[in-house]
């Protein structure tokens, strides 16, 4: 099958037992003509040096015409490599080449039995590294077979006998002896050298297969930790920030370089992360868990964070090192004072229900008895406290039947309505107002309309007095209370800027709790009713507000489709 159809196909061919990769044996092949280099260049050195001390080498021209074939030889196996490739049958090449060298220098110099013989099975165990079992026993063939043919052609006198003179004399059990033990030197060489080339192979791909898996194993750790959406923080003994993870970077609004060698407690700017309270938490289970404010750098609003803290043992922090988990945890706090603000109103819905229980009833007797009386006044000042006691009963039952309609739930939201006529019009009344003279001045700023929504006027006429009159109210020395109604997205925003004195975030959680004034006389009822209003009608509101900075009140309502798309 074509290379390019496995690929395809996505299947890889299982690799074949005991050949090396292509481009070890590139490497090996180098290594062994540098090598070949190093002993000729060596051996001629040691030639030279004999035949300038001493003649007992004879004629040596024979050996060096050995070296020089060896170097011309490896400048052909060197562009063999650069130009051919076909690695394997280099291999063969160079070894064999190997041979008819060494079998060259035994011939020239007359070592049959040590000395030069030793490059025989040396040459044999090079050529087993490179070619493993297979190749090494057909060049250890090959060996014996140089081996003998050198012996038979001298002793037939194909060959001068040059220094093998014993070659000559030797009876052919001995001829065949030297041969044997030869043959048995080079297959001994070449299994071994096989087996630890094989071993060290098969080691080698184990390696390689553990060094991917721990690689695999680290991707899939910094994917896991990546992907989480959760803050992960490494710190070390001291609290020293180490390492954070990306969604950390995006909840502290900070980047890991910029966090990197810095204290905890200045990261967090909290002083129940230095390092002494560190190891407590990480100590003691149920310190470990801690919830503190955090404001990015740059930000306004502080955010809620929750923080786990946990002791971290590793290699590279040989003293230890701390491992913080941590989450933003402003949406859920404002789901739960949500819950608990609507738990409270409902705590004040069953209150008032028991209070007009045990209130109108007397209070229509009073009333009832005291228009009886007024028939039968007989002086002018009786009839006059006799009718305030009969307006005051009235006043109070209307209080009372306004603060019930206020406290149980209301009725269903009423059809389409345009908000802007009516926030017009309550702005008109407002600038008439008591409230609004010299030193109160309210400026009004409406987008371009229509606001429709499905609303009932009278309600959202009670949501801008209430919060018209607190944001007056908030500015006791003078200021400029703006009103703005504007689109924002798919809903309208009805907003109330006061130049007031602002108020701390302790103050803010409480704001639409019932029973909760930030003045002396208030009721408490106000906000918590703006609030009720807002929600039946699927809106929400928001309070942004800092000491000395004013306070901005905003109500979203949600615009009905013509009204978007118009």
């Amino acid at each position: 099958m074509p290379a390019s159809s496995e690929v395809e196909s996505g299947r890889q061919k299982p690799p074949v037992p005991h050949l090396p990769e292509l481009g070890t044996l590139e490497v090996r092949l180098k290594k062994l003509m540098f090598l070949r280099l190093v002993l000729v260049t060596t051996l001629l050195l040691v030639a030279a040096y004999f035949e300038a001390q001493q003649e007992f080498l004879g004629p040596v021209n024979p050996l060096y015409s050995l070296i020089g074939a060896t170097y011309g030889l490896t400048v052909v196996h060197a562009l063999w490599l650069r130009f051919f490739g076909r690695l394997r049958a280099l291999a063969y090449a160079q070894v064999v080449g190997d041979l008819l060298v060494v079998s060259g220098i035994v011939w020239v110099t007359g070592e049959t039995r040590a000395g030069f013989m030793l490059l025989y099975p040396i040459s044999v165990l090079s050529g087993s590294v490179l070619l493993f079992r297979t190749g090494g026993m057909i060049l250890a063939g090959t060996a014996t077979g140089l081996y003998a043919s050198l012996l038979a052609a001298v002793r037939l006198e194909f060959l001068p006998a040059q220094r093998l003179l014993d070659v000559l004399d030797a009876p052919p059990e001995t001829l065949f002896y030297w041969v044997f033990v030869t043959g048995v030197q080079c297959v001994t060489v070449a299994l071994i050298g096989s087996y630890l080339a094989a071993s060290l192979h098969s080691v080698g791909e184990q390696l390689e297969e553990a060094e991917e898996q721990v690689a695999d194993l680290q991707e899939l750790n910094e994917a896991i930790v990546s992907s989480m959406h959760s803050g992960l923080l490494t710190a070390d003994a001291a609290g020293r920030a180490i390492h954070v993870n990306p969604f950390g970077e995006l909840i502290l609004g900070r980047s890991a370089a910029e966090i990197r060698g810095k204290p905890l407690e200045r990261v967090f700017d909290s002083s129940a992360l230095e390092a002494s309270a560190l190891r407590i938490r990480g100590a003691d289970a149920s310190l470990a868990r801690i919830e503190l404010p955090y404001t990015k750098p740059g930000g306004e609003q502080p955010r809620q964070l929750g923080i786990s803290v946990w002791p971290l043992s590793s290699p590279s922090l040989s003293a230890g090192g701390h491992l913080l988990a941590f989450q933003d945890l402003t949406e859920i706090k404002r789901l739960e004072d949500e819950v608990r603000l609507k738990e409270k109103l409902a705590a004040v819905g069953e209150m008032a229900a028991q209070l007009a229980h045990e209130i109108r009833n007397p209070l229509g007797s009073i009333s009832g008895s005291a228009q009886m009386l007024l028939g039968d006044a007989r002086s002018p000042q009786e009839r006059q406290l006799l009718s305030i006691i009969t307006r005051e009963s009235r006043r109070l039952s209307d209080a009372l039947n306004r603060f019930l309609f206020e406290a149980r739930s209301s009725p269903s939201v009423s059809g389409p309505v345009d908000i802007g006529p009516v926030v017009e019009q309550a702005v008109t009344l407002l600038r008439n107002s008591p409230e609004v003279g010299e030193k109160r001045v309210v400026e009004f700023e409406m987008g371009e309309g229509p606001f429709v929504c499905k609303a009932d006027p009278d309600q959202v006429t009670q949501i801008f007095w209430n919060l018209a009159r607190n944001g007056l109210e908030a500015m006791s020395g003078g200021g400029v209370l703006t009103v703005r109604l504007q689109r924002l997205d798919s809903d309208l925003a009805l907003s109330f800027h006061d130049e007031g004195p602002g108020f701390e975030r302790d103050v803010r959680r409480q704001l639409f709790e019932p029973f909760r004034s930030t003045r002396p006389m208030g009721t408490g009822l106000g906000l918590a009713i703006v609030y009720r209003i807002v929600r039946q009608h699927s809106g929400d509101i928001s309070v942004r507000s800092s000491p000395a900075r004013g306070t901005v009140v905003e109500v979203r309502l949600p615009l009905l489709k013509e009204a978007v798309s118009a």
